[in-house]
């Protein structure tokens, strides 16, 4: 009822004199679609006990032999190391069926829409080990894998910040470091709220030898808001 209010209330602005908007409000702020990821170590493959086996090498071969595809060779140390990556795509967000007031006002002459902010809320974390920066990327809804056949970044998919590092088992809210390019990318689709998009996240942990195998979840939360001014 709240935000039905003050819709109403902008509406209101909207057709009012510019001189009494100049005046009073003519910003309105729109909460845009919470969308969640889950890293679950389950999904990485790897297939060992308790701690990363030492195991020499000079190619993946052997190290795929003692622990499964998803453990590679490290040249510098001439050892296996596991690799767990995450590639995590958002449902699917459609502006103007689930912010139906921001495709409304979008559509209005002198209304400007931009992004306002977005951020990761971290509800649930049961991993082990420190997760590295997340890759954040927005895609339109035709581009469905983060990577193409050739195993390349989508050349659909806009990379739109970072996700810092988050301790093992630390919860809480953080800032996505945007790219130079990732505010208008963001503000793009807040203008074209007919255009729906998916969130991708994109990263990787080495586990080395001696490193404990990789246990638990980090469940996330993206939170954003666009904001609509009155020009």
């Amino acid at each position: 009822m709240f935000k039905t209010n003050l819709f109403l209330i902008f509406l209101l602005l909207f057709t009012s004199s510019c001189d009494f908007i100049a005046e009073d409000i003519t910003d309105f702020n729109f909460i845009l679609p919470e969308k969640e990821f889950t890293i679950n170590t389950n999904d990485f493959n790897i297939d060992v006990q308790g701690e990363i086996p030492e195991v020499a090498c000079t190619d993946d071969t052997v190290c795929q032999t003692a622990g499964g595809e998803n453990f590679k060779c490290d040249t510098a140390s001439s050892t296996c190391m596991a690799i767990g990556e995450y590639v995590l795509r958002s449902a699917l967000v459609n502006l103007q069926e689930e912010v139906e007031e921001l495709a409304v006002v979008s559509s209005k002459d002198h209304v400007t829409v931009s992004f306002k902010y977005i951020q990761m809320e971290v509800t649930v974390n049961t991993l082990n080990f420190d997760l590295p920066p997340l890759e954040i990327y927005l895609a339109p809804q035709n581009v469905t894998a983060l990577y193409d056949a050739n195993g390349d970044i989508n050349p659909g998919a806009s990379l739109i910040g970072t996700l810092a590092s988050i301790p093992a088992g630390a919860t809480g809210v953080y800032d996505i470091i945007l790219t130079s390019n990732g505010e208008n990318i963001l503000t793009d689709y807040c203008q074209a709220p007919s255009v729906p998009f998916y969130f991708f996240i994109g990263g990787q942990t080495a586990f080395m030898a001696g490193d404990p195998v990789p246990t638990g979840e980090l469940t996330t939360k993206v939170h954003s808001m666009a904001t609509a001014r009155i020009e």
